[in-house]
């Protein structure tokens, strides 16, 4: 085989690996002797090589898939309450209800599990537990329900990208047996910790020396956001790069004195890269950055040309025979994505012609180009960018990678040392980073939030500029064509306006958006260190390229409802506020009050009159008419039995098209009288899947069903959106548009 055909293979390997993420079933084991036999034919007869490597990709994610599999299963038919050994695998983080981890299992049961089938789970303590520790607890193993929405975080997606397949949740009286073992990387962090927890910059060196970013605010998150600097405070291949060229630097000034050892350099440089990355505890980024530059340095020393493309797509391979599921994480994406930029940026600026005026500015031009091309991938990932990205980038990834990162490594080395050596040092590396932390205030606000259809017109423009370089005419003009006819006709052609009930889990919130404008029906629940808002509804918004809402509306006080609230008006300044409850600047939303927004109608139909303080019976009830359509919308809140009695008096003004489930379909509501005064053809409850409550209850699905309406509920459907036209009506879910893949219908199985 030729190179070009090598490569070839070896791309045909990759997109094969990469489709495995649309697969809608996981074939079994025996599938893997089509696939020997098919191989095996092809050498033989020596036709078709080039799909041989579509056949390995296709046979590596059977044996990875039904691997998981089977660890699903161990876990799952030894019972749901069970004992286990495990071992921490990454560091704690506090959620809402205690702390969560990735833990692999080694026995269940007291039965030791194969190497191959020692599943990872994500485990849920009362307590944060060290790396490395090992234990054994008794823990209620659990399905993985993620949410899933248009934007925003994917628990099932990520879950399945790191091989984890199951939750488990200690019990309450479970006794515990703990045995810390305290690693020589553990070791070092503590050491270093003595030295630099006093610095104004801790956070920050803990991130880049350690890859622990558990300190970082969200502030902190915010500010190097705006100033599209993210990608610095997080071991990447950037900085893998950085500590490749340290080591090299290291390597050469050593070869003065040994000029007869060429390989020092690289060896240095690959040295100092390994330690950095087992610092950062061997992240996916850095892991897949080490690999390329010992790929390199292997093919050099080989005297084996290849061009950066082949070395990248054989890492790119390399990996995937390894984790063939990584690309269902962003950060696989991010990191090789980023490197082509790079890659291009480069090729960009040898194209250009000069002497020392060209090779001056050549730095400006990387930035320039490399800035045009991160665009798209940042819209495409985090629905935004940076608009004073290219400045800060500019200005210090030269600083991080000429100072700062190269100080952080002689620190490093010195601590061990010498104390007084090091604590210098640490300092100085301390007011170093003062520059960074000082000019990020001029970042703030720099964040455009882009839609889906600008992103896709970003990457049309993108295409262009590099099509003119490496495609023909007419390639570029179909792959245009293709992308803006894409942005053009999107999601918005369906419908006058539309109706979201976002899949929140136990939780509420609604979005209605027309004409370029959205309302907000309640925020969903809050955290300690997060909430709702911040992981679905913000993106959301950002995915359609909303940066402010007209009108927010708040059911209730209860936190599962109005947990976003202060979220919401923080990042996107609502221009008018109803609540049933007193809030500072919140008009009142009781009986009777009436108002139009963008030619709906909105009839307050409960409760009768503010309070102090609003529980589940004063929740804001309202029906939304569309005069044009005659639609009619019903939001409820989370109303109960003796409020849905009252309301029943008066049923002409219940009646509506589609209706959202009082109180997630608890029991204590959706009365069938209400619901028989209601009518709805559509019924939408809010809730988490297989919940603690026990919602939606049967006898309330019934109630619905006795009145001939559709029930759908977001734990089972996930995001539910109705399009209104002027004649008709229609529903989508996010889970039923298409068949489930193969993950997600393993991960949301139970015991069997």
């Amino acid at each position: 085989m030729t190179l070009l055909e090598k490569s070839l293979t070896l791309a045909l390997f990759v997109a094969s690996v990469i489709s495995s993420a649309w697969w809608p079933t996981m074939p079994d084991w025996r599938w893997l002797l089509l696939g020997i036999i098919a191989i095996g034919s092809i050498i033989k007869l020596r036709r078709g090589l080039l799909s041989i490597g579509a056949i390995w990709g296709f046979m590596v994610v059977i044996i990875h898939g039904n691997v998981m599999e089977h660890q699903r299963q161990a876990l799952f038919q030894a019972g749901v309450n069970i004992t286990i050994n495990g071992k921490v695998d990454s560091p704690f983080t506090q959620i809402s209800h205690g702390y969560e981890g990735i833990a692999q299992i080694d026995q269940v049961n007291s039965q030791k599990l194969l190497p191959f089938l020692k599943p990872k789970i994500r485990l849920i303590t009362a307590f944060p537990l060290t790396v490395n520790s090992e234990f054994t607890t008794q823990v209620s193993i659990k399905p993985i329900f993620g949410l899933k929405n248009e934007a925003g975080y994917d628990a099932e997606r990520q879950a399945a990208g790191k091989g984890i397949v199951a939750r488990a949740v200690v019990i309450s009286d479970a006794r515990w047996v703990i045995r810390t073992q305290t690693s020589k990387r553990q070791q070092i962090i503590a050491t270093t910790n003595e030295h630099i927890s006093a610095l104004e910059h801790f956070p920050l060196i803990s991130a880049l020396a350690f890859s622990d970013r558990s300190l970082l605010t969200q502030s902190d998150w915010g500010a190097l956001r705006d100033s599209g600097l993210l990608h610095l405070v997080s071991i990447s291949g950037l900085h893998i790069g950085m500590a490749f060229v340290f080591g090299m630097s290291v390597g050469i000034a050593v070869r003065y004195g040994l000029p007869n050892y060429a390989f020092l350099p690289p060896l240095f440089g690959l040295i100092t890269a390994l330690a950095y990355a087992w610092l950062a505890n061997f992240s996916l980024p850095t892991t897949r950055a080490f690999s390329v530059c010992a790929i390199y340095l292997l093919l050099k020393f080989s005297l084996v040309y290849w061009s950066p493309w082949r070395v990248l797509l054989l890492a790119v391979s390399i990996q995937l025979c390894l984790e063939p599921f990584a690309p269902l994480n962003i950060s696989f994406w991010l990191s090789y994505l980023s490197v082509v930029a790079v890659l291009l940026a480069v090729n960009v600026v040898q194209q250009a012609q000069g002497h020392w005026i060209a090779k001056s500015t050549a730095l400006l031009k990387v930035q320039l180009v490399l800035t045009m091309l991160i665009v798209p991938i940042s819209g495409v990932f985090f629905s935004g960018t940076s608009l004073s990205s290219i400045v800060y980038n500019l200005i210090f990834i030269p600083w991080f990678g000429f100072i700062v990162v190269p100080l952080m490594f002689v620190a490093l080395i010195a601590t061990p040392l010498s104390d007084d050596i090091a604590a210098l040092l640490w300092q100085c590396l301390d007011w170093v980073l003062w520059p960074l932390s000082w000019s990020l205030q001029f970042a703030e606000g720099s964040w455009y939030s882009m839609s889906l259809e600008m992103t896709l017109l970003v990457i049309a423009i993108t295409c262009a500029f590099i099509g003119a370089r490496f495609l023909t005419e007419g390639v570029m003009a179909i792959l245009l064509l293709v992308i803006v006819s894409v942005a053009l006709f999107h999601e918005r052609q369906f419908g006058r306006w539309r109706i979201d009930v976002l899949d929140v889990g136990h939780g509420l919130a609604v979005l209605i958006e027309k004409e370029e404008k959205v309302l907000l029906y309640d925020t969903g629940k809050a955290w300690n260190t997060g909430s709702i808002a911040q992981q679905v509804v913000s993106p959301v918004l950002h995915r359609r390229g909303f940066r402010s809402i007209d009108v927010l509306i708040v059911s209730h006080a209860d936190s599962d409802h109005a947990g976003g609230r202060g979220y919401i008006e923080q990042h996107f300044s609502p221009k008018t506020k109803f609540s049933s409850q007193q809030y500072f600047d919140y008009q009142p939303c009781i009986a009777d009050e009436q108002w139009t927004w963008q030619a709906l109608k909105f009839e307050v139909l409960w409760p009768p009159k503010q309070v102090n303080r609003a529980y589940n019976p004063h929740s804001c009830v309202i029906r939304v008419v569309d005069a044009e359509s005659d639609f009619k919308l019903l939001l409820t809140g989370d109303i109960e039995a003796t409020s849905e009695w009252i309301l029943v008096r008066e049923p002409e003004k219940l009646e509506s098209d589609v209706m959202l489930v009082p109180h997630h379909g608890s029991k204590s509501s959706s009365n069938p009288k209400f619901v028989k005064a209601v009518s709805p053809q559509l019924a939408i409850a809010s809730l988490a899947k297989a919940n603690q409550w026990g919602m939606p209850a049967d006898k309330v699905i019934h109630a619905y069903e006795k009145t001939n309406a559709h029930w759908l509920d977001t734990g089972t459907s996930g995001q539910v959106s109705v399009f209104i036209d002027q004649d008709n009506w229609h529903f989508e879910t996010k889970r039923s548009e298409t068949i489930e893949p193969w993950y997600r219908q393993m991960l949301r199985k139970g015991v069997e």
